[in-house]
């Protein structure tokens, strides 16, 4: 008898070590890619030739701060989290993956597992615009995106753009009159800074970011020249969290900031530095020569 209870022992206890060691795995895999680093797989050519359909990219989340969510209801658009300390913040020209801000009913609203990647031209603060189709930041001197990229956008002729491509900006209609090759200087809100509303296009521009912050209704009064929240007079407002400003280094064929504006900062998820391995995505053939690729600026 003491010898099938001690057999019963030893079973019990490689039974309870194999389910710890596949816990533990577990909670390391997941615990790894929450806080550390995780991989997406690029799906369009917007970020071509940067980054190609197919490539996987790793997304390294210490560069930033990962973010935890304190709460999994995400209803009608709402995301809580926190961020844990990262070693630096956003530069200019990193490419970052982000959860897309625009939801089904054209206002900031978090979703799941619907993100992004492009590249940061404008930070908190910055005033970016669009001279001949080339990203011209009022803060950095140096050259932000491809130019080659954007040379080619230059020279299309406006006939071959697409009419909504070509007009509808900032904020997915052509009510502004900017075109994608030249947008007027616009201010991309940092936390704290004070806008004064005394124009409709700021309330146009800003209606999202506004909204998303205060849940009121953003207006312009033409009849007496004033933007009104839910009603009421509003002349200045000062912005509560960070945006930044992002385009893909395809510049003609990139759905980004130019058309539907800002990104939160709690929509970052984070910062890619290098292509795991790629294959094309028809043929499936796998393209070596850029598994390993580098992506960040070695700074």
């Amino acid at each position: 008898m003491k010898a099938v209870w001690g057999v019963a022992y030893k079973v019990a206890c490689g039974v309870c070590l194999v389910w710890l060691a596949v816990v533990l795995g577990v909670a390391v895999h997941y615990g790894w890619r929450a806080l550390v680093a995780d991989t997406f797989v690029i799906p369009s050519d917007s970020m071509s030739p940067t980054l190609l359909p197919g490539d996987k990219v790793r997304v390294d989340k210490t560069v930033f701060g990962a973010r935890l969510y304190t709460s999994l209801d995400f209803t009608d658009g709402r995301m809580e989290s926190i961020r844990t300390r990262g070693h630096r913040g956003l530069r200019y020209n990193d490419i970052v993956v982000f959860n897309y801000p625009v939801n089904d009913k054209g206002r900031i609203g978090f979703k799941m597992n619907y993100v992004y990647v492009k590249r940061v031209v404008a930070l908190p603060g910055d005033t970016i615009s669009f001279v001949h189709s080339r990203p011209v930041n009022s803060h950095y001197e140096g050259v932000l995106g491809l130019p080659e990229a954007q040379r080619r956008l230059e020279e299309t002729p406006d006939s071959l753009i697409p009419w909504y491509a070509m007009r509808n900006i900032l904020v997915e209609t052509a009510v502004l009159g900017y075109t994608i090759k030249d947008i007027p200087p616009v201010y991309v809100p940092r936390r704290g800074d004070i806008l004064r509303m005394d124009d409709w296009r700021k309330v146009e521009i800003y209606r999202r970011v506004i909204e998303w912050e205060t849940g009121r209704a953003l207006a312009w009064d033409g009849a007496c020249g004033q933007c009104l929240s839910d009603g009421r007079p509003l002349p200045y407002y000062r912005f509560r969290k960070n945006y930044y400003f992002v385009c893909g280094d395809m510049a003609y064929g990139s759905k980004d900031s130019r058309y539907w504006g800002f990104v939160p900062e709690e929509y970052i998820v984070g910062v890619v530095d290098r292509v795991v391995e790629s294959h094309h995505p028809l043929t499936g053939r796998e393209r070596r020569e850029r598994r390993g690729l580098n992506l960040t600026d070695n700074e």
